[in-house]
Formats: C-alpha cells, structure tokens, sequence
C-alpha cells in the first residue's frame, strides 16, 4: 500500500494506492485500485503480469510476436536505465514533463495540469514510491514509463514514446522504437523482480474501441484480468465540510450552465 499525504486550508488530503481495507486517518481520502468497494466505488479494470519466476519464464508467457520483438530489441541500438526514489532529481522530473509534453503534441493534445502532476511525482517520490525507466533508441531518448510501487507491485503510471515524431522515410526507427517499448516493460518486469515485487501492473485495460489497440498490446504480454476499485472518501468534520462546499459550488456551476 502507498500513502500520500498533503495538507491545504486545515485539510488533510490523502492519497492511498492498492488499500486491501480502509485506513484510519480523518480527511479528504481517495483510494486508487483498493481491493475493497464502497457504495460510490467506480471499477477499475486492468491486467496483472506475475513477475515471480525466472526471465525465461516471465518471457515465456508472452505471445509469439511479443517474445520476437522483445528479443530483436535486444540486438539492437537500444539501452535502458532506471530510476528509483531520490535518484529521481527534479531535473529528471522536469526532463519526464517535457518528453510528456511533446508525446501529447504529437497526438493532436496539450498536456493539462502539468504542475498538478510535477507535484505529485514529486510527493511520490518523496515517499520512495517512484520509478522511471528510459529506452535510449541511436543516441535519443525515445521511450519513457513511469510507475508507482509499493512492497508487492509496480503499476504502470505512464508510458509515452515519440516514434510519432518519426517520418514515413524513417519507418526503421518507428519500427524499432516500437520494439524498443516492448523490450522496457519486460526490462522493467526483472528490474522490479529485483527489488523483490511479484506483481507488475498495467495500469488499466479499456474495452472502449479508443483503447482497444493499447489493451491488445498489454494483452500480449500473458497478464490476467483483474477488477479493483476507486472511490472518494470524506472523513471528520473538516472533510465533510469540505465536499459540502464542492458539491454547493458544483450545483451553482451547473444552474449556470
């Protein structure tokens, strides 16, 4: 299980990933993946890869084509190198944020909230809770993925590559930064095998025709389903008081409308 915690306005906000039963704090609680549902819980669906056997056998559970360009990533001009908690500096921070940025650009999309999220990777790292990884493709950072970890498992945050920036005359590289991406999740499978995880976590698995691409992609990869849930939890009276002027602001907002 991972905490955050941050305060605002006399307020306790808490952040509390993979929670196998409510915790005891008072304020304003959100519970991301718990294993436990509410009457307001939304289901989060994902897949899950065991990372507990050998590389063999961890590679052995993907499909024919997975295995084959994971391997053939392996011959080629690609490295990987990772981060964990404090060696994640700022500086690589800020480096993750605007490689994020341009992955967006590329998509037709502005990033929003970039500070929002500066913070948080922030306070998850603090918090030794953080991993990046970075696949260097011919001299050029060209893949990253970002995950939040606690005792048992990694649950991929983000994965953003720019083989979009690529041309159609550059289509060798498109090619192999996709394998690039491929060769990074098993890589980051034995990094947190080392550490002594069990679990690595594909961050969700959408059935929406938008995302059915990325779920078969992760598909491949031999994971199992599995359901959790997220929900909002208001506890004391500051924390009540507070989702009664959300809500207030919220009805107010939608008169206007």
């Amino acid at each position: 299980m991972v905490i955050i915690r941050s305060r605002k306005h006399g307020i306790d906000f808490i952040k509390v990933w993979f929670a196998a039963k409510p915790i005891a704090d008072k304020g304003v609680i959100e519970y991301h993946q718990s294993l436990f549902k509410r009457k307001n819980s939304e289901e989060f669906d994902t897949l899950i890869s065991d990372i507990t056997g050998t590389p063999d056998e961890i590679k052995g559970k993907f499909n024919k084509g997975c295995r084959y360009k994971v391997n053939r990533a392996q011959r080629e001009d690609v490295s990987v190198r990772m981060l964990d908690g404090s060696d994640i500096t700022d500086e690589e921070i800020d480096k993750f944020l605007e490689f994020f940025k341009d992955f967006w650009e590329t998509k037709g999309s502005e990033l929003a909230g970039i500070d929002r999220l500066r913070d948080e990777l922030k306070r998850y790292r603090d918090s030794d809770a953080l991993s990046f990884s970075i696949a260097t493709v011919k001299g050029q950072d060209a893949v990253y993925h970002t995950h939040i970890r606690d005792d048992e498992k990694a649950r991929l945050l983000h994965s953003a590559s720019l083989y979009r920036l690529m041309s159609d005359e550059e289509s060798d590289s498109r090619n192999l930064i996709g394998m690039a991406n491929r060769y990074m999740h098993y890589a980051d499978m034995l990094h947190f095998k080392e550490m002594g995880l069990k679990l690595y976590d594909w961050g969700g698995a959408g059935k929406a025709d938008d995302v059915a691409n990325i779920t078969e992609f992760k598909e491949s990869f031999g994971g199992y389903a599995q359901t959790s849930y997220d929900h909002t939890v208001y506890r004391g009276f500051k924390a009540g008081l507070f989702d009664l002027l959300v809500r207030a602001m919220d009805d107010v907002l939608l008169n206007r409308a």
